[in-house]
């Protein structure tokens, strides 16, 4: 690690909720698809009745939970959104993507230190998350005009995902901008490869970044599941 990075010393541990996904069987799994497709061609109607039948049969399912928020969130229904957001970080407190598709609804609603709160969340389950330093990074930085804080989480990003231009980019902004010289090339942090579902899930642990300001944040795509035999 790099001096004063906020990271934890010594390689990067594995990714917590990948070490331990639950299984689903093949009618959840087929649903499941179902679901995601029809949220694909923003067919939200069918999307939710796909996912409440999943639900009904296992609630336990941390992403059905989750794409259910996501398709609530795509229609405005705020309060039914923010409620299947909880119960998907209920169902699996290990769901980093739970955290940070909560965190982007919360920002988008105005509630920065909801959003703030959940990304800190999302480090505290796992410090090597490159997903949640880099959205807290943008929170702070372009949210909540706070540079000072948005700096070592762009570094943190950067050190997890190894070569970024635009991550370096942000970097050396802030640095010009904070009248900071810039710090020693970091090391790339030795990451488990994580699966991140995009729509992911789940959304699953997706991680893609839109190129737009807003979107820079973690873009949503539904979540899935294992499945077994």
């Amino acid at each position: 690690m790099v001096e004063g990075s906020i990271l934890p010393p010594g390689p990067a541990t594995p990714n917590p909720y990948l070490q331990d996904m639950p299984s689903i069987n093949k009618t959840i799994a087929s649903q499941f698809a179902s679901a995601q497709n029809a949220m694909r061609n923003q067919q939200w109607s069918q999307a939710e009745n796909f996912l409440l039948q999943i639900i009904a049969v296992n609630d336990k399912l941390s992403g059905a939970h989750l794409n259910l928020a996501n398709v609530y969130a795509a229609q405005k229904e705020k309060d039914k959104a923010e409620t299947s957001y909880q119960m998907a970080i209920t169902a699996n407190p290990k769901n980093l993507d739970a955290y940070n598709q909560f965190a982007i609804f919360k920002r988008e609603q105005g509630d920065f230190t909801g959003a703030e709160n959940l990304y800190k969340q999302a480090i505290t389950v796992w410090p090597f998350h490159a997903t949640s330093h880099k959205n807290i990074a943008i929170l702070y930085d372009l949210y909540l005009g706070k540079p000072e804080q948005a700096l070592p989480h762009y570094e943190a990003y950067f050190q997890l995902v190894g070569e970024d231009k635009q991550a370096a980019s942000w970097i050396a902004d802030l640095q010009r901008r904070l009248g900071i010289q810039p710090k020693p090339k970091a090391k790339p942090a030795e990451e488990t490869t994580e699966a991140e579902d995009d729509m992911t899930v789940e959304a699953t642990d997706v991680e893609s970044a839109e190129a737009t300001t807003e979107s820079t944040d973690t873009e949503v795509e539904p979540a899935e599941e294992e499945v077994t035999e």
